[in-house]
């Protein structure tokens, strides 16, 4: 990781106090009320591209998945670094103002956004599939719920960046997110007859439940199955209509949830006011414990009476980049060591996220586009005027940019080449058949 150790090295050297360019406004303020003494210079970040082709070759070569792992981990190191220089630097009080502006800039334009986003997507997807029943469901309408689960899933996938806040601290995440899904447990449930136990167990509920009930083999289930009974091994004595039941059931917690973080991180406004309701008929929390949101939590870190739960602006950026949970450099590790290194180095192939839809490397890359967005603090691969690439541009620290952006567009590469779908690639380079475990060790 040469890139990464030379930017660090580079900024030790001018003994982390970070050199801003000088001012061109003669009274050293601009529209925003940060001093120009720090200006701010606006340069064009290195981005991925929008979509990749999938690659349908190359099933037994395992370079691919190699270099998709190998690549994360250069993620983690750049972020790494570029808090160690951020932690260790002499801020001036304009270069602290405008990182403080960067977390606003974060939660507004990113964070409350990609969960709005994800609760609109859950809101409609659930619309989907409380209109189906056996009697009268159509394939188009199984086709436009996948297509709403994947719409939902995309910007669950680029939240996992920012973690940290009300995603862990109300188990949310292990909530609606957990897998393996636990199949087993599910088919004697079904077997049985449904109870309000299977809704207390997460290895039966969320994204990888409603999964499992919509896809099969990377395509829309069948109308067939729900007219009648399942086909997949073990449950063909179970009906469409138990199937369809549950999954508007779970399907109406995943909403719920999806509108906690949203309220959560942004409070409660004219336009959330039914979500905010929604979340507190349901007896969900939604304030960290000293009463904030979570965006007042981030933003107004280090500030004397603010009641943050962070003490310092530089907690609340180690936080956001790399903090061993949470943050942008725990994602990258998530994916690298473990969404891919478990199936495909370790051979569990029961651990690969997403096997029924075939969305896996699609969740690889968007984990790793959501570090790009908090990079960024943007969600349309550009840089806005407060965020982590423009403060180190206009610091003179390009290095500390270029290693990182350039690691995040080879790891979303690299994970993009590797054999579509990974259940197949995985099961191909272990040559045997994907099958959950009975020992149930769920990721959360």
């Amino acid at each position: 990781m040469k890139r990464i150790f030379y930017s660090l090295t580079a900024l030790l050297m001018m003994g982390l106090t970070l050199t801003a360019c000088s001012s061109s406004n003669d009274d050293n303020k601009n529209n925003d009320g940060v001093d120009d003494s720090f200006s701010i210079i606006t340069t064009t970040p290195i981005v991925d591209d929008p979509t990749y082709p999938a690659n349908t070759s190359g099933y037994n070569d395992k370079t691919f998945g190699t270099l998709a792992i190998d690549n994360c981990l250069e993620v983690i190191g750049n972020l790494e670094a570029a808090n160690t220089v951020i932690a260790a630097a002499q801020l001036t009080p304009e270069q602290e103002s405008y990182l403080r502006k960067t977390l606003e800039t974060l939660v507004s334009n990113v964070i409350v956004p990609t969960y709005t986003k994800l609760a609109d997507e859950t809101e409609a997807l659930e619309k989907t599939l409380n209109g189906l029943t056996v009697n009268t469901i159509t394939q188009a309408q199984i086709d436009a719920a996948c297509d709403d689960f994947k719409q939902a899933r995309m910007y669950w996938e680029q939240s996992e960046a920012f973690l940290g806040g009300a995603a862990s601290e109300f188990d949310i995440d292990p909530t609606i997110d957990s897998w393996p899904l636990n199949r087993s447990l599910l088919l004697s449930y079904f077997n049985n007859g449904m109870s309000e136990e299977m809704l207390d167990d997460a290895t039966m509920l969320g994204f990888h439940a409603l999964e499992f009930i919509l896809f099969r083999d990377g395509k829309p289930r069948k109308v067939a199955e729900f007219q009648g009974n399942d086909t997949y091994k073990n449950f063909e004595n179970i009906t469409g209509a138990q199937e369809l039941e549950y999954a508007q059931t779970i399907c109406s917690l995943l909403k719920q949830r999806c509108y906690q973080l949203q309220v959560a991180w942004e409070g409660e406004t004219t336009a959330n006011a039914a979500r905010m309701a929604a979340v507190k008929a349901a007896g969900l929390d939604y304030t960290t414990s000293n009463g904030l949101t979570f965006g007042d939590n981030l933003t107004l870190a280090g500030i004397s009476g603010s009641k943050s739960n962070f003490s310092t602006l530089k907690a609340a950026i180690a936080q956001v980049l790399s903090n061993d949970e949470g943050s942008c450099a725990a994602i990258a590790n998530e994916v690298g060591t473990a969404k891919i290194a478990n199936p495909f180095a370790a051979g569990d192939v029961s651990y690969v996220e997403s096997p029924y839809s075939y969305n896996s490397i699609a969740d690889f890359r968007d984990n790793i586009r959501s570090i790009r967005n908090v990079w960024l603090g943007s969600t349309d691969r550009s840089a806005n005027r407060y965020s982590f690439h423009t403060f180190f541009a206009s610091v003179k620290a390009d290095e500390v940019n270029k290693s990182m952006e350039q690691s995040y567009v080879d790891a979303i590469k690299a994970i993009s080449n590797m054999p579509a779908p990974f259940v197949k690639y995985c099961c191909s380079i272990w040559n045997i058949n994907f099958e959950d475990d009975e020992d149930w060790t769920v990721e959360e």
